[in-house]
């Protein structure tokens, strides 16, 4: 049994993509509807919080430092310490209900990130974004993409359709940064939940956010259920392996889409949550060459 104890006690209305980055020890995470990055320092043991121009749907660390930013409609890079803004492309009109979502990096540096559509009209897309910027469509008909992540040799690449309840697997051309033969990995058609945020551990089982199921679930490559871990709210969206040996696991959870009365009976909604584990993760794969 693991213990899940609060970490951050930061009421997120849409906390995600949580990462761990490694040489500094710290957590960055975003909480998308209140267009805010977070920032906890196990140093310190303090939280910062930077505001933010648009929605920051999700991110990576670049290797020469900084962020690659996936904003709702837009790709730029920054950095922590400045407000200042590199805009690399456009990728929705102003006003556009759709907005771009999960995304992570290829185990060679390309940032693969997918599209939200509120109304479930399959208006999205997924983008590779490669190292010198470049945008590419990689397939279209998506209505909320969540849980893209990669195998530890990185050949591997999962990604789920949210509403559609099945996470899918890929083989993945680790030199075109192309998925290809897509099959079933895991359903949910019997589980409480909706697959949200995903990560994959140094063993290669995923773990898997489920969105309004109150619980984690670590899958074996194999797509069987290895372990479930119950958690004391219901919208569990993303989460890291962190800690000097990456064998903490974060967890970000969100208070949108809860009724007044839920929100009265899950008072810790929308907070950050850690949980040691016997396992261990893997370091974020960093965006560029």
């Amino acid at each position: 049994m693991y213990e899940v104890k609060l970490h951050v006690k930061c009421m997120n209305t849409l906390g995600e993509g949580i990462l761990w980055n490694e040489e500094e020890q710290s957590l960055y995470w975003s909480d998308i509807d209140e267009k805010k990055l977070y920032r906890w320092n196990s140093g310190a043991g303090e939280t910062e919080v930077k505001p933010l121009p648009d929605k920051l749907a999700s991110f990576a660390f670049r290797k020469e430092g900084g962020f690659l930013f996936a904003f709702a409609s837009s790709f730029a890079y920054g950095s922590w310490d400045s407000d200042e803004l590199q805009w690399i492309e456009s990728i929705h009109p102003e006003g556009s209900p759709v907005r771009l979502n999960d995304g992570r990096c290829d185990r060679q540096g390309r940032f693969i990130v997918g599209d939200f559509d509120p109304d479930n009209l399959k208006r999205g897309n997924t983008y590779r974004v490669d190292t010198d910027g470049t945008v590419s469509t990689l397939f279209e008909g998506i209505s909320c993409a969540n849980s893209t992540c990669f195998s530890p040799e990185g050949n591997t690449m999962y990604f789920t359709d949210t509403p559609e309840g099945v996470i899918t697997s890929y083989n993945y051309n680790t030199e075109k940064g192309i998925p290809q033969n897509p099959r079933t990995f895991v359903s949910l058609a019997e589980q409480p939940g909706n697959p949200d945020g995903s990560i994959v551990d140094a063993e290669g089982c995923l773990w898997n956010a489920q969105w309004g199921g109150s619980r984690i679930v670590r899958y074996t490559p194999e797509g069987n259920i290895d372990r479930v871990i119950e958690m004391p709210v219901k919208n569990i969206t993303c989460m890291c392996f962190g800690g000097k040996e990456l064998s903490t696991l974060y967890v970000t959870t969100a208070r949108a889409g809860l009724s007044e009365k839920e929100l009265e009976t899950l008072p810790l909604a929308g907070c950050v949550f850690s949980i040691h584990t016997d396992v261990h993760g893997l370091n974020e794969s960093r965006f560029g060459t």
